[in-house]
């Protein structure tokens, strides 16, 4: 598959479509029409995945901003190497590309989260590659990260393909 600018317009997107929504009985950011449709779709079941699920993620509607609260087991990880499974969104209009995200869920609109804050990590592979449809599994250096506007408080560098 060849990727194009719309990969950057879909990440954009993802804080776009956020701020937009506004719905008190569904996770911070995600439409409800969207979170249902990933519900029906495979996930990732990576143990790593609970582990960053307890991050707890706050959205300033006025301001449009997310903050993270960390718990210490997510501190606890920050140098430390891990391996985590997931689906890739590429964030760079080539064939194969050295950066992506990695989300929990099934993405299902190129213009929406593919899920919570603390279902997505920032990944930076070593090597390129090519996108896959299917699950991936990366190892790499974990880190935090604060990007209030895009709701990206995860990220994996020095990242492997396993």
């Amino acid at each position: 598959m060849k990727t194009s600018g719309i990969i950057f317009i879909t990440f954009v997107g993802l804080a776009l479509c956020a701020f937009t929504t506004k719905q008190s009985s569904v996770p911070v950011g995600q439409p409800t029409a969207e979170r249902q449709a990933q519900e029906a779709l495979p996930k990732s079941h990576d143990p790593m995945w609970n582990v960053l699920g307890k991050t707890k993620i706050h959205l300033n509607e006025k301001e449009g901003l997310y903050s993270a609260t960390f718990p210490p087991e997510v501190k606890a990880l920050v140098g430390t190497q891990v391996t985590i499974s997931g689906f890739m969104l590429p964030l760079e209009s080539t064939e194969k590309f050295h950066h992506f995200i990695l989300s929990k869920r099934t993405p299902t609109c190129p213009f929406c989260p593919p899920g919570e804050p603390n279902e997505i990590v920032d990944i930076w592979v070593e090597k390129p590659m090519e996108w896959k449809e299917d699950v991936v599994k990366v190892t790499g250096t974990f880190g935090l990260m604060d990007n209030p506007q895009l709701g990206l408080f995860f990220k994996i560098t020095k990242a492997k393909t396993l």
